[in-house]
């Protein structure tokens, strides 16, 4: 038998037969519409999913700030002459009330300048009723002949000027008075003490703050607002709670808001009234500012894991009977795992709320468990 290097020339022929009866058999099973071709299922099995029901709600969003209680009024007290304080008998948490001495300056200067302006005083009543009987003897001279009228005028004159002068000397005594009073700080309102800047010893100028005083009754909240939400305070309603207090929200009625915005923080300073009873909240207590907004549009609490986002923004499926429709929606708000959605939703509609982001909208779907609508 013939050879073919080395090999038998039957081996060869036997084993391209074989070769092409495998390819053979493997086109059989790639190629379509042979009759024995591998049967490919044409209904993929549907997909489990879980489901909420829509249900709107108005939106009420409610903005909240941290602030503290002040006194609406603050009168900061001080000295009406310069001097040397040598005593202060109020500290910072006193009560005072109308006319009480706060504090006093060192008076020696003051009760010498008193004594002896009341001598200048006194010197000239003297003064003034020398010239009062001097008119009155020159008249009495005059009406008998032995003097002229020039005399009587003289008398006259030295009389008037004599009485400028008392009253000078009497207004010069009132004022030394005065400064003198001025040594002791005396309390103008009924009140709380809120700040002692100055201290015995100290030399202060006339005006100078020694005593703060926080008037009794009114009280404030200021608080910073954000420069980017000086509109809520437009329409809102306000309400205040006292951190560590467990009683019902106090009122708060908007008083005035800074014209200028703070160059370091970019807030706005805000007082708001605080309508409480007399005594009811200390000064200094923090307070937890609350102002409800302008309500929105109706919109529906989700399981945030039922909004999707495939590029072409935010969407949920909604499930009508076996097959899944994705719905584009607005998320208005999200809060932990909850997030507020309004769109081309009717109430009732069901939507997938678990899984969302592995829903396959060509394959059907089956409902294994309905959840209640988050709370939002």
């Amino acid at each position: 038998m013939a050879r073919v290097s080395g090999r038998p020339i039957w081996a060869i022929a036997v084993f391209g037969a074989l070769s092409l009866g495998g390819l053979a058999a493997a086109g059989a099973v790639m190629v379509p519409g042979r009759q024995d071709a591998a049967v490919v299922p044409s209904e993929r099995p549907a997909q489990p999913v879980r489901v909420s029901v829509i249900r709107f709600a108005a939106v009420g969003q409610v903005a909240r700030y941290t602030g503290t209680v002040r006194p609406r009024h603050e009168v900061g007290m001080g000295f009406r002459v310069p001097g040397k304080i040598v005593s202060r008998s109020v500290e910072v948490g006193d009560r005072v009330v109308r006319g009480q001495v706060l504090a006093r300056l060192d008076d020696t200067d003051a009760r010498l300048e008193r004594e002896l302006a009341e001598a200048e005083a006194e010197a000239a009543r003297v003064d003034h009723r020398r010239a009062l009987a001097e008119v009155e003897r020159s008249g009495r001279l005059f009406a008998e002949g032995h003097v002229a009228q020039a005399a009587l005028d003289r008398a006259v004159s030295v009389e008037a000027e004599a009485a400028a002068r008392l009253d000078r000397a009497v207004r010069a005594s009132e004022l030394a008075g005065n400064r003198l009073g001025y040594a002791q700080l005396v309390a103008e309102v009924d009140g709380v003490v809120t700040a002692t800047p100055g201290e015995v010893g100290q030399v202060v100028s006339a005006g100078l703050t020694v005593v703060s005083v926080a008037q009794a009754g009114a009280l404030d909240v200021v608080f910073a607002l954000p420069e980017t939400e000086r509109g809520h305070l437009a329409a809102g309603v306000a309400r205040g709670t006292v951190w560590g207090e467990g009683g019902d929200a106090l009122a708060l009625r908007l008083r005035d808001i800074s014209p200028d915005v703070d160059p370091v923080g970019r807030t706005y300073r805000v007082r708001m009234g605080l309508e409480a009873p007399a005594g009811a909240v200390a000064l200094g207590r923090t307070v937890t500012v609350e102002v409800d907004l302008v309500a929105e549009a109706p919109a529906a609490a989700v399981p945030l894991a039922a909004v999707i986002d495939d590029g072409t923004g935010p969407g949920v499926w909604r499930v009508q009977g076996d097959r899944v429709e994705r719905v584009a929606v607005e998320v208005v708000s999200i809060s932990g795992e909850v997030a507020r959605i309004r769109g081309a939703l009717g109430e009732g509609d069901a939507i997938v709320s678990l899984g969302a982001q592995k829903v396959d909208p060509g394959r059907p779907v089956r409902v294994v468990e309905t959840r209640p609508m988050a709370e939002g």
